[in-house]
């Protein structure tokens, strides 16, 4: 498996920490390289955040992965961007609040930032990090880019020995003329043993899976997108939500890119978000 170049962010905050700590433990299992960006704004948090980056070097270091820390005053977001887009990284990792209502979306306005302008793969880590990332649950849609999506998240569930569960939303309407309604109510197994549209896809994506030697299911839901996500999400005991983003700069990029960021908002666990060209 391919090893990846990931930027961790510390600040000194426990928000900050939430980033740090479960990057630390994805990048002793899947980092070629880390780089950790440090912006503390006060000489209370540049102190907490200094015992912080020497701890969480010298434990990567021990491990063989190579550190290179960056100090720079300014806002998170700011130099984030600037960092990213000097470095060719396959993932940044940062904390975020998980506050509700206004102070949600406040807080969040950070991480949605980083969202829209980086090119770039981002989890995103809310309240505690998991001590183990054992299930996965992993968004696609039934086109080409979430073959991307599925990709990575078989990169990041083999390097975690964890196992995947594949979710595919069916609209209720029929998208294209000639649809079988039947496929509009269908599971998961019935689509794939009809190879109806979606289900040869749910197969594609589980074999992307499996070359991986990742365990996996499929699971098909029917109703409103987001919705029928944070559901899915709700109902089960997932460590960590994989979805993709789009950042095509049309209308369709514009709306696929407001849903990643409204479940982003909306989701109390660690959620990474897939960078698609």
């Amino acid at each position: 498996m391919e090893k990846m170049r990931i930027l961790l962010y510390s600040d000194g905050s426990e928000v900050g920490s939430l980033g740090v700590t479960l990057g630390k433990r994805i990048a002793k299992a899947a980092a070629r390289a880390v780089d950790i960006l440090a912006t503390a704004r006060t000489p209370e948090r540049s102190e907490v955040s200094q015992q912080e980056i020497e701890a969480t070097a010298a434990d990567l270091r021990e491990h063989g992965i190579p550190v290179t820390v960056y100090r720079r005053p300014g806002f998170m977001g700011q130099q984030l961007l600037r960092q990213a887009d000097a470095n060719d990284y396959d993932l940044i990792v940062v904390g975020s609040r998980g506050r509700k209502g206004l102070k949600r979306l406040l807080a969040g306005s950070r991480a949605c930032a980083i969202l829209g302008g980086a090119a770039t793969s981002v989890l995103v880590v809310k309240r505690r990090a998991p001590e183990v990332i054992g299930d996965i649950l992993v968004c696609s849609a039934a086109g080409p880019a979430s073959a991307e999506t599925v990709r990575f998240a078989a990169r990041m569930a083999h390097a975690l020995g964890a196992s995947v569960t594949l979710l595919h939303v069916m609209s209720q309407v029929a998208l294209e003329e000639g649809a079988d309604e039947a496929d509009l109510e269908a599971e998961a197994d019935e689509l794939m043993e009809r190879h109806a549209r979606e289900g040869v896809h749910l197969e594609n994506m589980l074999q992307i899976l499996r070359d991986e030697d990742v365990g996996a299911k499929a699971i098909v839901r029917h109703g409103l997108v987001v919705e029928e996500i944070l559901a899915e999400a709700r109902s089960g005991h997932f460590d960590m939500m994989i979805i993709g983003a789009h950042t095509t700069p049309d209308i369709a990029g514009l709306l696929s890119s407001d849903l990643s960021q409204r479940i982003m908002l909306a989701v109390k666990r660690p959620i990474l978000i897939v960078h698609q060209e």
